[in-house]
């Protein structure tokens, strides 16, 4: 695994600290950078706690749906009532229009809205089912003005940032300004500096999701939702052009559930489904997501095996099979331009790895939108930056005490590169860097270095 999402739909406060310590001292021990990404709640809409634990729907009657805590009025007649969060239910009476679709339990059971007074709202079943407590609600095809940050995820958001999280995702994003929200949230409660991703499973987001690309550090594709919210038949072609776009862009693009579903009770997947995880690496995400089957199923290790193994089969075959358009460096930017060049000439010179020097991280996430074949090793001393690095597409990390000009830079960068086994001796390596100053931006050198060849000094004198 390269990150681990931590769901805030589920857990306290203490049991996600003990979770993120036990990452960090696991990812220390073995040598192997994991990313954290906290997943914000959201407006989760939810039905309350039945009476019974649960309710039969039945096709053609009536139900109420009323706050949770209140008492259900006399004013409609109605078959059975289900009790809704007090706070949402206040909320989406705004929004709702007689005629709305309100479905439960991912989709499989669905009313529509006869009317609505005051906090309740009467609707009828057209397909029936048993509804649990606490089961999840969508309305497809009702803009929600609700916000998308609530008092909890605000506590949630601050109990992360104290933790030092890698990454935020926040959930039910419907425009720019929902990102921009919440990122100034963050600038002004703490100096950590989290990437900020955007969930995209509403359908205002869906209409429109340049703008949200645009602000956002990486979007999360959130299929769950989505399919309810805009019908499963759309989910594939959506997926594709949101991908799209964020490899435009160079925006680090994450496909999510039920990637591997029947892997919660099975040792093995279906073919569907490895066709599935194998379709989105061919489509150009730069991370696939596990859920309920490494969160509960029952063979979570093989999961991750078993989805490891689809990834590199899958890219075997890129070249043949992938979609990911080819990107040209943006015009008047030498990064760009130096590392689009590097990319090139490690193909042809047959090249083992890219090694970016990098304190930002920036070098080796241009490099990654460009999607060589070449492994790209990010060599960094700063770890929050390094690990954030997980999220981009083909990049390792390897985290030294200190970046430094020198002399002997190049011979350095090889005995960094030999003491993690990542080359042999005459394997070419091409090498990215700001010489001679090593400073922040300042990319502008490649050189292709044979290891094990006599070293040529970079010293200032011959460099600048």
């Amino acid at each position: 695994m390269d990150i681990a999402r931590l769901n805030f739909s589920h857990g306290t406060h203490e049991f996600h600290a003990s979770l993120i310590k036990i990452i960090r001292e696991c990812s220390k021990s073995t040598g192997k950078n994991v990313a954290i990404l906290q997943d914000l709640q959201g407006p989760k809409l939810r039905a309350g706690k039945l009476k019974e634990g649960k309710v039969t729907l039945k096709v053609k009657e009536h139900y109420l749906l009323y706050p949770e805590g209140a008492e259900p009025s006399t004013r409609f007649k109605f078959d059975k009532s289900i009790p809704i969060s007090a706070e949402i239910a206040h909320e989406i009476v705004k929004d709702l229009k007689k005629g709305a679709r309100i479905l439960f339990d991912d989709g499989k059971i669905s009313t529509f809205v006869l009317d609505i007074v005051g906090d309740e709202v009467l609707v009828e079943a057209d397909v029936g089912g048993v509804l649990t407590s606490n089961k999840g609600m969508n309305l497809p095809g009702t803009p929600l003005s609700l916000s998308c940050c609530t008092d909890k995820d605000l506590e949630d958001l601050k109990f992360g940032l104290e933790q030092k999280v890698d990454a935020v995702a926040l959930s039910f994003v419907r425009t720019a300004q929902d990102i921009e929200f919440v990122r100034k949230i963050i600038l002004e409660h703490s100096s950590h500096d989290p990437l900020l991703f955007a969930k995209i499973e509403r359908e205002e987001a869906v209409e429109a999701p340049e703008s949200i690309i645009q602000v956002s550090d990486g979007i999360l594709i959130a299929r769950g939702d989505m399919a309810v919210e805009l019908g499963p038949d759309r989910v594939p072609v959506v997926q594709k052009e949101l991908i799209q776009a964020c490899n435009a862009l160079g925006v680090p693009v994450i496909t999510a559930t039920q990637m591997l579903e029947s892997m919660i009770f099975a040792p093995t997947p279906t073919r569907a489904e490895a066709n599935d995880v194998a379709n989105a690496v061919f489509d150009g995400t730069d991370a696939v997501m596990l859920s309920a089957e490494t969160a509960s199923g029952q063979y979570p290790h093989e999961t991750v095996r078993v989805m490891s193994k689809i990834i590199l089969e899958a890219e075997r075959y890129t070249d043949r099979f992938s979609v990911h358009a080819a990107i040209q460096p943006l015009a008047g930017s030498v990064v760009d331009s130096v590392q689009y060049s590097a990319a090139k000439i490690a193909q042809h010179v047959g090249a083992v790895a890219l090694a970016c020097v990098t304190h930002s991280g920036t070098a080796a996430k241009t490099l990654s939108k460009y999607r060589p074949p070449t492994p790209i090793i990010a060599i960094m001393d700063q770890e929050h930056s390094l690990r954030k690095l997980s999220f981009f597409w083909g990049v390792q990390g390897v985290l030294i005490p200190k970046i430094v000009a020198t002399d002997d830079f190049f011979q350095m960068i090889e005995a960094i590169l030999k003491s993690h086994r990542l080359v042999e001796n005459q394997d070419y390596v091409v090498i990215t860097a700001g010489i001679p100053t090593l400073g922040r931006g300042t990319t502008n050198t490649v050189k292709v270095h044979k290891i094990g060849a006599p070293i040529e000094r970079a010293g200032p004198s011959q460099l600048s």
